[in-house]
């Protein structure tokens, strides 16, 4: 299982890198350049989880060309070894962000007069919960097209996918007022501050989730299309 998602890492390591380089912009950006500090925390997390999922998923239709899902099934690995890669791949990813932003807040510090308020570990668990969230939505949604037959299922399914990743989207646009239509300091706002504080839940629903696409991707009628 191992050696097989150090072989997934390295053939996609030019992607991976490009993310990782756009992350650790992000990050300078962020920081030298948001001057309302109750801003930063959220941009930060909407970054980690827009760019993360890029960096896993921004080669998905090379990926299915090359029927790398088919190629993995002939190897000597069960299928939930495979699985697992799958969820292990995105956490990876999320890991080294995690490490590089770190990284920018040790190098904006010095040039920076004012303070950098860092997320908190409360803050990064419940980031984590999304990103396990709606990678476990992707994955799920790459295996039932597979699995269902009936176009008006796959197309339930896709739609589904897109409202939970932009609903993942929207409590971040929200707290920052993107584009001024959110409004300042509105009772919405202040709640979903209160929420990405209370990781709980969202680690739960990521968890079982993954779980749950690891039993699909078990169960799929066949792999030769991926």
């Amino acid at each position: 299982m191992w050696r097989l998602l150090r072989a997934e890492v390295l053939y996609d390591r030019l992607r991976i890198g490009l993310f990782l380089f756009l992350c650790l912009a992000a990050f300078l950006t962020i920081w030298l350049g948001v001057k309302w500090e109750r801003n930063r925390v959220p941009m930060i997390m909407l970054m980690v989880l827009v760019l993360s999922l890029s960096a896993v998923y921004g080669g998905e239709k090379n990926r299915v060309i090359q029927k790398r899902d088919r190629l993995h099934v002939l190897l000597p690995v069960s299928l939930w070894h495979i699985g697992m890669v799958h969820l292990l791949y995105s956490f990876f990813v999320l890991a080294i962000i995690y490490f590089l932003l770190f990284v920018s807040v040790i190098v904006a510090r010095p040039i920076v007069s004012y303070r950098l308020t860092m997320p908190t570990l409360a803050h990064l668990f419940t980031l984590t919960g999304f990103v396990l969230i709606v990678n476990a939505l992707t994955l799920l949604h790459r295996d039932l097209r597979v699995t269902f037959t009936k176009k008006y299922l796959r197309v339930l399914i896709l739609v589904f996918w897109f409202v939970a990743f932009f609903g993942a989207l929207l409590p971040f646009y929200m707290i920052t007022n993107f584009l001024g239509v959110f409004g300042e300091n509105t009772p919405a706002q202040n709640l979903l501050i209160q929420l990405l504080a209370s990781p709980v839940g969202f680690m739960a629903a990521g968890i079982i989730l993954s779980v749950l696409s690891c039993v699909i991707f078990n169960k799929r009628r066949s792999y030769v299309g991926s």
